[in-house]
Order: C-alpha cells, then sequence, then structure tokens
C-alpha cells in the first residue's frame, strides 16, 4: 500500500503552508531527513505555493523557464531536492507529500504506482476517468492533472505530487514554454504533455480547501490508515530556518543547484 499501512497505522498530517516557496522546499527535506531518526511520525503533508517554477534537482534553470516572464509576472523560480521535471505552482495548485522511512526492495517506480493511486482514487470519486502514464504522470483525457516526483535515501523516502486543482494554466504555458523546446544537454529536461486542471476536468468550481478534505479522505479510505493533525517538532522547525537560510533562499542552490 502507499505508505505501508501494516506499519504506520497512523501518520501525522502536516496541512502546513509557508509564505515564501524557499521555506515550502526547505521543509520538504526536512521531512526527509527525520525519517531517519528517532522520535520519527511517518507524515502526509498538503501544501501551497506562492506562484512558483519549482525545477527539479538536476534541471538547468534557463532550458526550462521564461525567466522574463518570470520577472515581470512577480513568479518566484526555486529549486527542489527531488528530481524530475519543472513545474508552475500557484494558489490553485495543491501539493501532496508523503515520507517515511524507505522500505527495503522497494522501487521508484513502484513507489510512483502506489502513491499516485490516491490522486487516481479522488479523481474517481469526482466522476473522473483518469490513468497513470508513467513514470509519475496522472492524466484525464489526455491532459496532464498531477505530476509527482521522488527522492530515496539511505534510510528515507520522500515523495511529492502537484496536482492542477484551479491553477492559472495560461501562465503555467507561459513559464515553462523553453521545456517545449527539444535541447541537447545532459542534464533532465522536463517531458511536456498538454495540462488540465480538476475545475476544469469535472466543470465544476472547487477549491483548494474542498479537494484537501477529499484527498485525505481518499488517503485514509485506499489505505486503511488513519490521519492525526500534527505539528512540527522544535527541531525540524530549527532545521527548516537553517536551510532555507543556508540553501533554498540562495541564488547559487535556486540557478546552478549548488550552495556555498
Amino acid at each position: 500500500m502507499v505508505i505501508q499501512t501494516s506499519t504506520y497505522a497512523h501518520v501525522r498530517l502536516l496541512d502546513l503552508s509557508y509564505p515564501s516557496p524557499y521555506q515550502n522546499l526547505a521543509l520538504e527535506e526536512v521531512l526527509a531527513r527525520g525519517c531517519e531518526f528517532s522520535p520519527f511520525s511517518a507524515t502526509v503533508r498538503l501544501w501551497v505555493n506562492p506562484p512558483t517554477v519549482v525545477v527539479g534537482r538536476f534541471q538547468d534553470v534557463k532550458a526550462e523557464v521564461d525567466l522574463d516572464t518570470c520577472k515581470k509576472n512577480e513568479i518566484h523560480v526555486a529549486r527542489r531536492f527531488t528530481g524530475g521535471g519543472a513545474v508552475f505552482h500557484d494558489e490553485g495548485n495543491l501539493n501532496f507529500t508523503i515520507a517515511t522511512r524507505r522500505l527495503e526492495g522497494i522501487t521508484l517506480q513502484r513507489i510512483h504506482e502506489n502513491n499516485c493511486a490516491v490522486i487516481l482514487h479522488v479523481l474517481k470519486n469526482l466522476g473522473l476517468e483518469p490513468i497513470l502514464l508513467p513514470p509519475n504522470s496522472v492524466q484525464v483525457s489526455g491532459r496532464k492533472i498531477a505530476g509527482a516526483a521522488a527522492a530515496l535515501g539511505r534510510g528515507y523516502l520522500l515523495w511529492h505530487a502537484s496536482i492542477l486543482v484551479s491553477t492559472d494554466t495560461r501562465m503555467l504555458n507561459q513559464v515553462l514554454s523553453p521545456s517545449r523546446i527539444d535541447v541537447h544537454t545532459s542534464l533532465i529536461r522536463s517531458r511536456w504533455h498538454p495540462v488540465t486542471t480538476v475545475e476544469d476536468a469535472i466543470a465544476k468550481r472547487i477549491n483548494i480547501r474542498e479537494f484537501k478534505n477529499q484527498l485525505q479522505e481518499s488517503f485514509e479510505e485506499f489505505t486503511g490508515t488513519s490521519s492525526e493533525r500534527g505539528n512540527l517538532s522544535s527541531y525540524e522547525n530549527s532545521e527548516m530556518i537553517a536551510l532555507h537560510t543556508e540553501k533554498y533562499s540562495t541564488f547559487e542552490w535556486n540557478f546552478h543547484g549548488y550552495c556555498k
């Protein structure tokens, strides 16, 4: 199952978003690191970013992002610590994170299949017919509606997905337009797909709060695991602040993928 319900009968639910994308991404790495220590809580996080292009760990910003459009529209550019392609976040995009200890023998493809099944489940409950396009894209009627990325460490697994609930797809297409160009590079290129949103797919208004509730219910129903709302520990908070300052808020990390 998604989070190995035989191991975790309860998970911590973090409904936690910061106003800065750099803080949000710093916390993702903190949640992954925390899986290797004790005490430990398997965690599901639901969160949103302000308008931001988030590139993958091994991507070239200039090959993926229209920086002029970002500057003109005050859109942040940030880098996450997981791999994969560039995505556009705004307040209509819901991010769904699962952080847990790594299980021996688990493969990246199985992780995507298991965890994307929760998103497929909630979309089916809304009357849609979604499919998983391997390795990590959820599509409805041939259009991408969610994508995922993951990091596997020695003792941790962090998987997160972006779900286009009511995202500004016009802006998404503008800021990610360079990723459509076929450029030879040794770095990871995004796989371009036409996109849609949950709102457009169901032809009905739906806000992030409503979709959060449905995703939480779907997670519990699909996995048989209960989620209990929780908070960050003082250690997690201090680590987030440190990582934000030393790494995620720096130009070196966001545009070149390294820290001072």
